[in-house]
């Protein structure tokens, strides 16, 4: 042990001997720990780490709707209930509203929006959920005409209510209806999903809220997500053959709702049936960070592997007075255990700087999200193994330089073996400039991504654009109410100074949402006519909306104040589906059939008045069929209003209107449209920013290898250019002898880099809006910027030994 101490504090001597090697060694370890854990952290708050107040939760499933075996999505209530009623493998199946929903919660200062979430009467007692304080619901409280009763949830209990416990019992206003209080979840429960909840009403309490009642009824409308928990000694596997075999029943049984429809479970995930799309993101995340360690690592070993070389005469005399081989490898590992130490410590502040500046790319997202990147105990453990199992990476080639030490050859001014670590060296440096070049061309194939999405012309025109969200029923207002309340407030906008122009939409362009209604199909057509297609993509607007976007009548008219509840249904069609329903003719004035599940009318048909020019109102780069309504005759109550301005936004004169027009109405999201279109770039931002981060610290440390490595080849051929100098070698040919050797290592490394980017690139295709993985522009930037770097790095020790002396040069040895 006392040897061990010792090695300790001669490492820490050497290390504070050489400061510029111990910090660059530090720190740039620290940053590719750093970035590890950040990642990590983020990995393991989406895939691994439980959700707060649930019991074993790995015995919970997720069971999801599939079409001819694809797919995992959401189902209606009689089929949750005929799960519920046919399982006996699982000793319960809950169900809750896809997402939480905006609602009005009174006070005394007027309504404020909360998010709730509805579920089943068994929910919290399947997901093994206890109270904080008071009970939670039971199956008698999701009953039609039962006391309408909540839960709230811990952080609205403390904020709103003082986190006094007397509120159970108490009666509270939600969207203008009241509720008794029977309890408090537990401190961060979220149920198994990361959009958070701040109440949770029974399912039940849907009908009461003015929804369609058939949702209780219909198969063919789908609005809840299903789970369960397994039976002891149920395996995964024998749930989802159940939940199969549950599916082709109820096919059978109702064959024209649950035709192609089956059912299938899986491990519960907060991203039920997306676990994929974001693993894999989350996969190419901590691809991109590794690969920044591998290259510190890299760097890190070249670097030690010539400390090992500068001190074999040390060593040699070390083992010519009987120290033995381990003797003289262990103090090599605990200078590198040294620096993984210090790493893994700076790397811990650099990965919450790293973990701050993921939560920075993220624009307002309309939903909640409860996400804690907390640096915990697994995180932690993450970073300890990691320093542990690089460093043992990192010292393994000086290890094993000096573990084969030769004593007699060592003892001399250049022994034996100096070419072989010359060679190995050569290798670390080639694999370093290869890695960095894989990441400097993932971020140049993000930003050029980013750039063309900036550079599309999605169809309509977002600048100055001002969003206000509401919800008309959480003010209380029935369809006709709704539909005036619009007018006014659109009125009254208009009025405002800097407002060019004000439309409402049910749905705004790329928020990563979609909105179908139902089935729209020619008349005489069959009903589920373009069941095997992509549903048709709906909007619900008033008249001024294509003015106001920018979006182009092709033919036709806008919707009028004439175009009533009361008066002929109409319908402006895009270009998409006017060619998909007629081709090349004229659609003005032909007749669709709209069949909506919404609407109070049912199934009618509508006469096109107008074709508007196709725009990407779902995702970039993408143009769906779509049609338009106009409100007063498809009434939605979750609307927004958009508001094209001369520069000033409108935001805070729109939420005062609506407070003084109905002061429990309240404004559930405000922000400009560039923001709101901005979501569906999130993934490519991140990437980008991470990639190209990165890529700068990569390419630094390859510029540092490559002058490490030209610098320690040219002192070792000192006598060489002595005698070049001496039979009259002119500068300029040294120094490009000099400087050759760190370009064509780098030309090496750029190829295997570039062989490697373009195989890696194929994983990012989905992100790239349709740059090309193998983008001559952002491979060429690339391979050009690390030759110019290269140049650099080895210019500097080039042009030294071009001012070395013949003759000094010919007496240095």
């Amino acid at each position: 042990m006392e040897t061990v101490w010792l090695d300790i504090k001669y490492g820490i001597r050497l290390l504070w001997r050489s400061p510029v090697f111990t910090l660059t060694a530090a720190l740039s370890l620290a940053i590719g720990i750093g970035a590890n854990v950040a990642i990590f952290s983020a990995a393991t708050a989406l895939l691994i780490r439980p959700l707060p107040g649930l019991t074993d939760s790995s015995r919970l499933v997720d069971l999801g709707r599939t079409t001819r075996g694809r797919g995992f999505d959401t189902t209606s209530y009689p089929n949750y209930l005929a799960v519920r009623e046919g399982t006996t493998l699982l000793s319960g199946v809950y169900a809750w509203r896809v997402e939480p929903e905006p609602m009005s919660l009174s006070g005394p200062g007027g309504a404020e929006r909360v998010y709730g979430t509805r579920v089943s009467g068994n929910y919290f007692s399947v997901l093994g959920t206890a109270p904080q304080i008071g009970r939670l619901f039971s199956d008698s409280d999701d009953r039609p005409g039962h006391d309408q009763v909540v839960v709230l949830g811990d952080a609205l209990w403390r904020q709103h209510y003082g986190a006094d416990p007397a509120i159970v019992g108490s009666t509270i206003a939600i969207t203008g209806r009241p509720y008794v209080v029977v309890g408090v979840a537990p401190r961060g429960f979220q149920g198994t999903t990361i959009l958070e909840s701040e109440l949770w009403l029974p399912l039940s309490t849907q009908a009461s809220a003015g929804a369609d009642r058939d949702m209780f009824h219909d198969r063919r409308i789908t609005w809840l997500v299903m789970g369960g928990r397994l039976k002891p000694g149920v395996t995964l596997g024998q749930a989802d053959a159940e939940a199969r075999s549950i599916g082709e029943s109820l096919a059978r049984e109702y064959p024209t709702e649950n035709a192609d429809r089956g059912l299938r479970a899986a491990a519960s995930s907060v991203f039920p049936g997306r676990i994929n799309i974001i693993g894999g993101f989350v996969g190419v995340l901590m691809a991109i960070v590794a690969l920044v360690l591998l290259i510190a690592c890299a760097n890190l070993a070249g670097m030690l592997l010539a400390r090992a070389a500068a001190r074999q005469r040390e060593l040699a005399v070390r083992m010519a007075i009987g120290a033995g081989r381990g003797r003289l490898v262990r103090p090599l590992l605990v200078e590198t255990a040294l620096l993984f130490a210090a790493a893994c410590l700076v790397g811990l502040p650099i990965a919450r700087a790293f973990i701050a500046l993921l939560l920075a790319l993220l624009p307002g997202l309309p939903l909640p999200l409860g996400i804690d990147l907390a640096i915990d105990w697994r995180v932690t453990s993450f970073a300890i193994a990691l320093s542990v199992a690089t460093a043992v990476i990192s010292g393994l080639a000086p290890a094993l330089h000096v573990s084969g030490l030769a004593l007699v050859p060592s003892l001399k001014a250049d022994g034996p073996g100096g070419a072989a670590r010359l060679r190995l060296r050569h290798a670390f440096l080639i694999g370093q400039i290869a890695l960095s070049l894989v990441l400097v061309v993932a971020g140049a194939l993000f930003v050029r991504a980013l750039d063309r999405a900036a550079g599309m012309n999605p169809g309509f025109d977002q600048a100055a654009v001002d969003t206000i969200s509401l919800d008309l029923s959480l003010g209380g207002l029935r369809e006709g109410e709704g539909v005036a309340f619009i007018q006014q407030l659109e009125t009254r906008l208009r009025g405002i100074g800097g407002v060019r122009a004000v439309a409402t939409a049910s749905d705004l362009p790329l928020d990563g949402d979609r909105m179908s209604f139902g089935d729209v199909r020619l008349p005489g057509a069959p009903a589920e006519t373009n069941r095997d297609e992509a549903p048709i993509d709906w909007n619900v607007v008033t008249p001024g909306f294509f003015s106001t976007l920018h979006v182009a009548l092709l033919r036709g008219r806008d919707f009028s104040e004439h175009d009533t509840a009361a008066s002929e249904p109409v319908a402006i069609v895009g270009a998409a589906l006017a060619r998909k329903f007629w081709g090349d003719s004229d659609p003005v004035g032909r007749q669709i059939v709209l069949a909506s599940g919404l609407s109070s009318s049912g199934t009618r048909q509508a006469r096109v008045i107008a074709a508007a020019a196709d725009a990407q109102f779902v995702s970039l780069g993408e143009v769906t069929p779509y049609i338009y309504v106009p409100l007063a005759q498809q009434y939605h109550p979750r609307i927004s209003v958009l508001v094209k301005t001369s520069g000033a936004s409108a935001i805070p004169a729109a939420r005062t209107l609506v407070r003084e027009m109905n002061r429990n109405l309240p404004v559930i999201d405000a922000r400009p449209l560039s923001q709101v279109t901005a979501i569906g770039l999130v993934p490519q931002r991140i990437a980008a920013a991470v990639a190209g981060a990165l890529g700068v610290v990569g390419l630094l440390l390859a510029a540092l290898g490559i002058y490490g490595v030209t610098s320690y080849s040219a002192g070792r051929r000192t006598r060489e250019i002595g005698i070049r100098l001496a039979l009259g070698a002119d500068r300029a040919s040294v120094l490009r002898l000099v400087a050759r050797q760190g370009l064509l290592l780098t030309a090496f490394g750029i190829a295997l880099g570039a062989a490697a980017a373009a195989a890696g690139a194929q994983a990012l295709r989905s992100l790239l809006f349709g740059i090309s993985t193998l983008d001559p522009i952002a491979f060429g930037a690339a391979a050009a910027l690390f030759m110019l770097v290269a140049l650099a790095a080895s210019y500097l020790p080039a042009r030294r030994a071009t001012r070395v002396e013949a003759m000094a040069a010919l007496r240095s040895e």
